[in-house]
């Protein structure tokens, strides 16, 4: 585990837009560190040295005035709070992720990075889980500092490996982030809740007692990042899913011990914080039940009884919605595009309203990360893409990458309305992820807000937005005049340590409001002045989503080559009467656009499957009989020929392996991308 990359890679959600970036602060983390140290002592000092020069307050005032900036200065140090960032959820629920303080994260990082082999090691005990984290070596867009086995293979081992088991039980752990007390994070990763609190009660001059426990240094750290709350961790940095899985797999590993004294045949596997469980019996299942719900309870956690369910295994394998979505073929024609795209959004908008609380509408726009938009057919697809945006707006994020990959298209006048309403839509309710995509849209094409927008953003305190919108109005010449009240009250320099510390250091760093609001507020923070000389920012207005790259259709290639072919049998004096009809059979195959039936991504797959067979075979035989001939020009029509079937045989392998691509993208489940 590299201490860099899970600052980098790992520290800032993914569902914030490009533009916010831990790059600097973990490249710099080091000499940040360094500072600290050494100017920890000299800080302190000139500020009890200002108060003791201070002629008109007498000694005993002075002396009460150092005791509280000293006790500030270290306060500053200890406890802080993370920003809050909410994202929409299918339906009207939310999650609030978090932006911990670099301070508290930096050190909870160093933490878990020092004893990162001790910490793999807890990951092993558990044999169900599918989430274990694995070290991504990878960089670019997306990439994180772990990631682990996705939804798919959590699903083929549930039906790989449970085929003997005709009972399951599938549940979960309710509210599992926010719900975690991090006391149980030492109990963990010293060998237990007994074993902790026996070494705990030791007095300390016991030769037996530890006393140097790293799951206590996470403990401290996690509080540290949550101004001393121990009751859940940050939803999104990396840290989060580290620990979570210490505490999962530990809770597996109880789990396992549970059943196998009760002599009960089983198999499981678990998702984050979901089970899917396979048993002989209804009864084995309702006991492994009572079981989880007895191990959950020692960690102050509980099960989701709404999510529940004990069954006979069920047949079900995808989701009929799924698999509509999924199994739907836009036809290489483009004059076919503008209808199928009718017919495709018509059924993605029918399911959703069908299952209101299934991620329906983000499935359907993973679609597009395959199919390519014509140009003709844009302002048609534009439309109903802004209609989706508007009526998911968890698909946000997955929506600003396809604009900006059809940035050239795009009609800004259309996506300035489209923007201004979500921001109208959501101010009020200061939901930031909206708030943040939308006004980051208008950043990235050029569109400058009205004063009434800005206004808006800045009165619902999302960090994030009013960030961006600051960029923007610092930016935007025609407006002279503007009242920032709704963001002075914030600029204290108590609130750096609070939920707005990105907004107040990053708009002081940048200089935006150097006309209101003081520097002062982040050279008088020991921590973030020092942030401020190594020149460490967190905002980058120049990082950019990188466009979609949309492998085109090799269908209309296809057609043209076995048009050539049929082409050449006619003008040359071609006899063999079974590889003709073989060439033919292969021809009525392949014209699949004129074929206005095929509607089905399954059909299609079959075609070109049977399709790549018999090419293979015509191949073969053009070949024994090229070998048969005598003559050079007898051999050369064969050859000839043979030459277009190799040329057709390698588009048809590559629409082949498209379409594989396509299929292992959308097998997922979107409630865990």
């Amino acid at each position: 585990m590299n201490l860099t990359d899970l600052l980098n890679k790992g520290y800032f959600p993914k569902e914030l837009p490009p533009c916010f970036t831990t790059t600097e602060f973990a490249s710099k983390f080091a000499q940040v560190n360094i500072d600290l140290l050494a100017n920890e002592a000299n800080a302190l000092s000139v500020v009890l040295q200002k108060i003791q020069n201070n002629r008109v307050l007498s000694q005993p005032t002075k002396d009460e005035e150092k005791a509280r900036a000293k006790q500030t200065f270290k306060n500053r140090l200890k406890f802080s709070d993370c920003v809050q960032f909410t994202i929409p959820k299918v339906g009207l629920t939310r999650n609030t992720i978090k932006i911990p303080n670099p301070l508290h994260q930096g050190k909870l990082s160093e933490c878990i990075v020092s004893n990162y082999n001790s910490i793999e090691r807890l990951f092993g005990e558990s044999n169900l889980s599918t989430t274990k984290p694995i070290i991504e070596t990878a960089h670019g867009e997306g990439k994180r500092a772990v990631t682990h086995e996705n939804y798919g293979y959590f699903k083929e081992q549930s039906i790989i490996k449970s085929f003997s088991y005709p009972v399951y039980l599938k549940t979960d752990i309710a509210k599992f982030y926010s719900s975690i007390y991090t006391h149980t994070v030492p109990w963990v990763t010293f060998g237990g809740k007994d074993r902790y609190k026996r070494n705990r009660d030791l007095h300390k001059s016991d030769i037996n007692k530890v006393t140097s426990i790293y799951g206590d240094s996470i403990d401290d750290a996690l509080t540290w990042c949550q101004n001393q709350q121990t009751m859940g961790i940050p939803i999104g940095p990396d840290s989060s899913l580290i620990v979570a899985e210490i505490i999962a797999c530990h809770i597996d590993k109880l789990l396992e011990g549970h059943l196998k004294r009760k002599k009960i045949d089983w198999i499981g596997f678990r998702y984050y914080d979901d089970y899917s469980m396979f048993f002989h019996s209804e009864l084995d299942a309702q006991t492994a039940l009572s079981e989880l719900r007895n191990v959950l309870a020692d960690f102050e956690l509980k099960i989701n009884d709404e999510k529940t369910v004990i069954g006979i295994s069920a047949n079900e394998l995808e989701k009929d919605w799924a698999l509509a979505l999924k199994s739907f073929f836009f036809r290489p024609a483009e004059s076919d595009q503008r209808e199928d795209i009718w017919s495709f959004f018509s059924i993605a908008f029918k399911y959703a309203k069908e299952y209101p609380k299934e991620s329906v509408l983000k499935l359907a726009l993973n679609k597009f990360t395959f199919v390519r938009i014509e140009k003709e057919n844009w302002d048609f697809f534009e439309s109903l893409l802004f209609r989706l945006g508007l009526t998911e707006p968890s698909s946000l994020s997955k929506l600003s990458k396809i604009l900006i990959s059809y940035s050239t298209l795009v009609n800004k006048k259309k996506l300035k309305i489209f923007c201004y309403e979500l921001i109208n839509r959501h101010a009020a309710k200061s939901n930031d992820y909206e708030l943040t995509w939308a006004v980051w849209l208008l950043k990235e094409f050029e569109l400058f807000p009205t004063k009434e927008i800005y206004t808006a953003i800045f009165k619902s305190k999302s960090v994030c937005a009013s960030l961006i919108a600051l960029e923007l109005l610092s930016q935007n010449t025609s407006i002279k005049t503007f009242d920032y009240s709704d963001l002075e009250k914030l600029f204290t320099i108590e609130n750096l340590n609070k939920q707005f510390w990105l907004l107040i250091y990053e708009c002081i760093y940048k200089q935006w409001l150097r006309h209101v609001i003081p520097s002062t507020i982040v050279t008088n923070h020991f921590y973030f002045n020092t942030l401020k000389k190594n020149n460490v920012f967190f905002y980058d207005e120049s990082k950019k989503i990188e466009p979609l790259s949309i492998e085109k259709s090799y269908f209309d290639k296809i057609e043209r080559k076995i048009s050539q072919v049929d082409k050449y049998i006619k003008d040359n004096p071609f006899q063999n009467r079974m590889i003709k009809s073989q060439i033919k059979t292969l021809s009525s195959l392949l014209l699949i656009g004129k074929n206005k039936n095929l509607v089905n991504r399954e059909d299609i797959q079959k075609i070109l499957e049977s399709s790549d067979r018999l090419i293979k075979k015509i191949i073969h035989e053009l070949d024994e009989l090229r070998i048969k001939q005598i003559e050079f020009d007898d051999k050369r029509i064969y050859f000839a020929l043979g030459k277009r079937m190799e040329e057709l045989n390698i588009l048809t392998a590559k629409e082949m392996n498209l379409q594989t691509k396509e299929d292992n993208e959308l097998l997922f489940d979107p409630e865990y991308e």
